[in-house]
């Protein structure tokens, strides 16, 4: 397969990266004459000729494929002492958390300097659980791919469910995904009620202010009580999230837990192989087996497989966890630009000049002392 693009300039080379795509595959840009299409080395390998730069993600999309995030490692390829850069992305928004993260950081350099002493803390806190979100999509995608290599190692068969020693760390990282997309959203409530708002007293966590802030006049406290009710997408992260945390840990609360491994078709007809771990039902509900407790109380072989088929089928129609930890983190971005918009606050990127400096400076070269 081949797109109608040759590389760019030798002289005018860009840094490499990894593209990050639904399901656990990679495509692989280190500027050569192709991208490689891959789940692992000699694995799974396709090719394709090289874009350019800026159309890769365009590429990569219109192919059928879905990138979820860029890697951009510092020492690529035969060095790992620098860590590489990671940020999400999102084929109709780009690097929204890239963006809204720089947003809330020129706020809180803002605020400190004027000794906006609340502006600081919420801004401080949005940065920080935006660096979060960003880094657990990056852990659950390497968990993804390293799960997925070794089912097809394993000789797993597309629609065969499978588990091996690497679901484990992807039960870690949807549960710290849902963890901290939960305290999230405690926080964008809490600014709305703080600073749009300007209720009375704390609010910190997202059942408080729903309770409180109802009939609120601001465009971000009806969303935010729209989304939090029945149905609505906050209401079943909400679900989700206590499910997990206070039900059963991730997993654990049905008869079943196995990935599925998947093959689709892309750019016509070429396939590959892709991973689906199921986290929620289609309509974005928590699932539980109907058959869950029978499965400990009868030793019975009818009713296993009558369990099994229960399960085979919500997973063929579940929601997959990686999907829909990316798709959530984008709401929760688009909710807070738009809640930052309405706060009105505003800041100014940090510069140093010779005033900043302290001393005489230094420069190291990276890997050297």
């Amino acid at each position: 397969m081949s797109v109608n693009h040759n590389p760019e300039n030798q002289a005018d080379r860009r840094p490499a990266r990894i593209v990050h795509l639904l399901g656990g595959v990679r495509a692989i840009d280190i500027q050569a004459e192709v991208v490689r299409l891959q789940i692992g080395p000699k694995m799974q390998s396709l090719r394709f000729r090289t874009p350019k730069y800026e159309h890769l993600y365009q590429t990569l999309t219109a192919f059928g494929l879905t990138p979820i995030g860029v890697e951009f490692p510092r020492s690529f390829p035969d060095r790992d002492d620098l860590a590489s850069d990671w940020d999400c992305f999102f084929p109709t928004l780009g690097f929204r958390v890239m963006d809204e993260r720089q947003e809330w950081s020129n706020i809180r350099h803002t605020a400190g300097r004027s000794g906006d002493h609340s502006a600081y803390d919420i801004a401080s806190r949005c940065v920080t659980y935006l660096d979060l979100l960003n880094f657990r999509l990056m852990q659950l995608s390497a968990s993804y791919n390293r799960m997925l290599r070794s089912s097809i190692a394993g000789n797993a068969s597309p629609g065969q469910l499978t588990s091996n020693a690497y679901m484990r760390e992807i039960d870690a990282a949807v549960h710290a995904f849902v963890a901290d997309a939960g305290s999230f959203r405690d926080l964008i409530a809490e600014i709305v009620w703080r600073i749009i708002i300007k209720g009375d007293g704390k609010v910190t966590r997202f059942s408080s202010f729903l309770k409180r802030a109802e009939g609120a006049s601001s465009a971000s406290a009806k969303e935010l009580i729209e989304a939090g009710g029945s149905g609505g997408w906050i209401h079943n992260l909400s679900n989700l999230r206590n499910d997990i945390v206070h039900v059963a840990p991730v997993g654990r609360a049905a008869s079943f837990h196995y990935c599925q491994v998947r093959e689709v078709r892309f750019a016509g007809n070429f396939r590959i192989s892709i991973l689906h771990y199921p986290l929620l039902a289609a309509n974005e509900t928590v699932w539980e087996n109907s058959t869950h407790d029978l499965l400990f109380t009868q030793e019975n072989e009818a009713a296993i497989k009558v369990a099994l088929a229960e399960y085979q089928a919500y997973v063929d129609s579940s929601i997959d966890g990686l999907q829909y930890a990316w798709q959530t983190i984008q709401r929760l971005a688009e909710l807070l630009t738009r809640v930052r918009i309405e706060t009105g606050l505003r800041g100014e990127m940090a510069t140093i000049t010779d005033k900043d400096l302290v001393g005489e400076i230094t420069i190291h070269r990276s890997g050297g002392p």
